[in-house]
């Protein structure tokens, strides 16, 4: 016995030698700052994990300095261990707790599981001998690539939330300076880093069909109410529209196009916009766009108001929307318009008609028949796919269609004002006083389109919350 309790005194005096020297050279706060997360976690485990106190009690307190006497030694008595429950009672009462709303409820916790599991069912699909068709395997990659960003943004989340944890327990030690650093560090931590890495991940969860997003786009601008004067109108939109392509680097290809006698503009016109993220830019766009000037054709200076209508349709590829040739009507005919004797003798516009739906596309810029069809179906399938996401949009969220707009043609989205210099939205009541840029397809048109995003990211996300309480 007394042999222990010299080697218990011999333990004890070299602990407490350390701790002087230590004491003597103390870190700088910036080093004991870097080296927060990497030391406390040892202190307390070295406490907590001894026989006198499991992992779930709470462990006697630290003397000064950076070391603490084990439990386990002969050196640490009753009335020490008495007073230490004291304390410990008296902090987890007074325990910090987080000073943040989460927005991640339990059922969205338990849809995240469900991500998880999918994509492991979907990871050994990939492997599986023989593999799955071309079709399925496209279907298969797109749905894990999804599974994985959320997966990413979960593992974040989960690492700022035992950072969080750890900052916690040293708030409540014993070392002021060290809780001090803590605090300030975990109050960070819950007002911006968490709020922040919640919010990503729940836009994440948000309804399957905005998947539409990642497509290229289909853009169709339509003169309206004005005469001459909308088909100049629309022809401007089509410009604005083809210079933020280039800007963002996409691709900006007409399809089809009426021009009209003056002014360089369309009576009517189709493109396709190639590029990432493209239909999610734009879909926003859709509406009727209202313009008030003096046209060009005015004599006596007096402003006019016209309107072009806009739609962006999702391009859909035949994994999307299969469209086989017994759901088609193709009708042949000659063409109209410049071309020359050609356009005289040959058929080759073409009219394809969607007899489920009643869609109708007329496609002659081409002098080939076959061209033509190609160029005909591709639009038909967009506005096919587009008309299912419009349906399955209206039944699931009536009430951010009214709030976002629903981006229906009859809808007003935005006026131009060219005597005040101005554009206004009306959806979310965003105004630019930049009319310059905005027709140049600049930074001002970005600014105005990412509104609208964020203000759907809003609601939607506010829905997904209703939905999951």
């Amino acid at each position: 016995m007394r042999r222990a309790v010299a080697a218990a005194s011999r333990r004890a005096r070299a602990l407490a030698r350390s701790a002087a020297a230590n004491a003597r050279a103390p870190a700088s706060p910036s080093s004991r700052r870097l080296n927060l997360l990497a030391i406390v976690p040892d202190r307390l485990r070295e406490t907590n994990h001894s026989p006198n106190h499991p992992p779930n009690n709470h462990p006697p307190p630290r003397p000064a300095g950076p070391w603490t006497i084990p439990a386990s030694s002969s050196l640490h008595s009753r009335r020490f261990a008495s007073a230490a429950d004291k304390r410990g009672t008296a902090q987890a009462s007074n325990r910090r707790r987080p000073s943040y709303a989460s927005v991640i409820t339990p059922a969205l916790e338990a849809r995240l599981d469900a991500i998880a599991a999918r994509r492991d069912a979907l990871s050994a699909r990939l492997l599986e001998d023989p593999p799955p068709p071309p079709r399925e395997m496209t279907t298969i990659t797109k749905d894990l690539a999804s599974s994985e960003r959320v997966a990413t943004a979960r593992a974040s989340l989960d690492a700022s939330r035992r950072e969080a944890a750890d900052l916690l327990e040293m708030v409540d030690g014993d070392d002021q300076e060290l809780a001090a650093e803590a605090s300030a560090e975990l109050e960070r931590l819950e007002a911006e880093t968490l709020p922040a890495l919640e919010n990503a991940l729940a836009h994440l969860l948000l309804p399957p069909d905005d998947v539409a997003d990642e497509n290229d786009a289909i853009l169709e601008v339509r003169a309206g109410a004005g005469g001459d004067e909308a088909a100049i109108f629309a022809g401007d939109l089509v410009r604005m529209y083809e210079a933020h392509a280039k800007r963002r680097g996409w691709r900006f290809a007409l399809l089809a196009a009426s021009a009209s006698d003056v002014g360089g503009g369309f009576k009517e016109a189709t493109a396709e916009v190639t590029g990432a993220d493209a239909y999610g830019a734009l879909k926003f766009e859709s509406g009727v766009h209202r313009v008030q000037r003096v046209p060009a054709t005015e004599t006596q200076g007096r402003v006019h108001t016209s309107t072009a209508s806009v739609a962006v349709l999702p391009r859909a590829e035949e994994v999307d929307v299969e469209i086989s040739d017994k759901d088609v009507r193709v009708d042949t005919m000659r063409a109209s318009g410049a071309g020359g004797q050609h356009v005289n003798t040959t058929c080759s516009a073409v009219r394809v008609t969607h007899l489920e739906t009643g869609i109708v596309v007329v496609i002659q810029d081409e002098r080939s028949q076959h061209k033509n069809r190609e160029k005909a179906m591709k639009v038909l399938r967009s506005r096919v796919y587009d008309a299912a996401l419009r349906k399955s949009r209206a039944e699931r969220s009536e009430k951010r269609r009214s709030l976002v707009g629903s981006g229906d043609r009859s809808e007003r989205v935005r006026t131009y004002n060219y005597k005040e210099g101005r554009v206004k939205d009306h959806r979310v009541n965003v105004l630019s006083n930049d009319l310059a840029g905005i027709m140049e397809g600049g930074e001002a048109l970005a600014e105005m389109m990412d509104a609208l995003r964020e203000e759907e990211k809003r609601r939607a996300l506010e829905e997904l919350m209703e939905t999951t309480e």
